[in-house]
């Protein structure tokens, strides 16, 4: 099962862009696929087991460090 850091934005590159907020001590998706991504900061895991189309776009605020994330550009 494969991870991925996310790559982190700062806030004015997440401008006009919906933001998903993750809560600590869960997962914001979990299910229907192999590949888990991290937050690029702080290494919490945001989305668990995921098919890598659940990740691509995804901008995610993580709930234990603060920091935005978005996907990681791979093939």
């Amino acid at each position: 099962m494969p991870q991925f850091d996310m790559i982190l934005v700062d806030p004015e590159q997440a401008k006009g862009v919906e933001v998903e907020d993750h809560t600590a001590g869960t997962p914001l998706r979990e299910g229907g696929g192999d590949e888990t991504y991290r937050c690029g900061s702080c290494k919490t895991k945001l989305l668990v087991n995921v098919a890598h189309h659940d990740a691509h776009g995804a901008v995610i605020k993580c709930g234990k460090c603060g920091k935005i994330n978005t996907e990681p550009h791979h093939h």
